[in-house]
């Protein structure tokens, strides 16, 4: 163990020999969730893509690839492996493994998760894997964590230019409305938002100051409120079908007058209680359902939050 009660890897570098300068494998940062995309001068901005986040390290024995929960994945994607084996040994990349759907015009997350699932290597039909790389945490002989993000960027896109096409990096930018307009433009493509960091902020997982923020693409729309859960008076949160037919509980529980003026809305119009197996609640269904604005965060799993009931026009 080490002083921060971290397992050592002494076969990739533990003993501080050799060109791996981090331990495999490594503890990646955790974007704080953020309503909004953070204004001012000091803010790198990226784009978030549906994928998985990995590490990818090139060590003496080989590329290796690990899940951000420290799984070993390198053999269901060898082509962003086979892209990194002319990077020098001790490089470690922090990244999105992403899968191109050329048919649909988006990122394809069902296509990424099978290969990644898969207890084998990928067949020659299977689509290709992509890593899209954001940050370096380590270059041969030196870990490059400490370093503020400003010296890491421009390393980063430097070995980045070493490796083979299927290693790229993030489309990022200082300019905040930029970033707001690609949210919006290329949310149809997958891109479910936007990451932002600090220039002068070192790479420390688990770091409480939110030095990096995610922010997810939003849409308010409105959806058929067909129910609520908890008490008719104040309920806790509302049962919506959004407009592609999904059917989502309203998160987080609804504030105090949030609460008692949805609770007068359906007043006298809740009907039968549903046990819902699929949303793993039980609900008070409207007699006729009302129209509601909500909030959607995109997602592989929509976030969906209440608004207002909209009044009948």
């Amino acid at each position: 163990m080490d002083s921060d009660g971290n397992e050592r890897d002494d076969e990739h570098g533990g003993d501080g020999n050799g060109p791996m300068a981090v331990r495999l494998p490594v503890d990646l940062v955790r974007p704080k969730p953020a309503e909004s995309v953070p204004e001012g001068p000091g803010w790198h901005h990226s784009v978030k893509l549906d994928g998985w986040r990995v590490a990818l390290a090139v060590t003496e024995d080989g590329v290796r690839i690990h899940s951000r929960s420290k799984r070993d994945v390198t053999r269901q994607f060898p082509e962003a492996a086979d892209a990194a084996r002319e990077l020098g040994a001790g490089t470690v990349l922090d990244g999105e493994l992403v899968v191109w759907n050329e048919r649909q015009g988006r990122f394809d997350f069902e296509a990424l998760q099978s290969r990644g699932l898969a207890r084998t290597a990928p067949g020659p039909a299977a689509p290709v894997a992509v890593l899209i790389a954001f940050d370096v945490l380590a270059a041969p002989y030196t870990d490059l964590r400490p370093e503020p993000l400003s010296a890491r960027w421009p390393r980063l896109r430097s070995i980045v230019e070493q490796a083979g096409p299927e290693i790229q990096s993030v489309l990022a930018t200082d300019d905040a409305a930029r970033a707001r307009e690609w949210m919006m433009r290329m949310r149809p493509q997958g891109v479910e938002g936007i990451v932002s960091k600090r220039w002068d902020a070192p790479y420390r997982p688990g770091e409480r100051r939110a030095a990096w923020r995610k922010v997810r693409s939003a849409d308010t729309l409105d959806a058929r409120l067909v129910g609520v859960t908890g008490p008719e008076r104040r309920p806790w949160g509302a049962v919506v079908e959004l407009p592609d037919g999904r059917r989502a509980v309203t998160t987080p529980r609804l504030p105090p007058v949030a609460a008692a003026r949805l609770g007068g809305a359906v007043a006298d119009r809740l009907g039968e209680q549903v046990e819902d197996a699929g949303l793993d609640v039980t609900w008070r269904a409207l007699t006729e359902p009302l129209t509601a604005e909500v909030r959607v965060r995109t997602g592989r799993v929509p976030l969906v939050r209440y608004v207002r009931v909209r009044a009948e026009v």
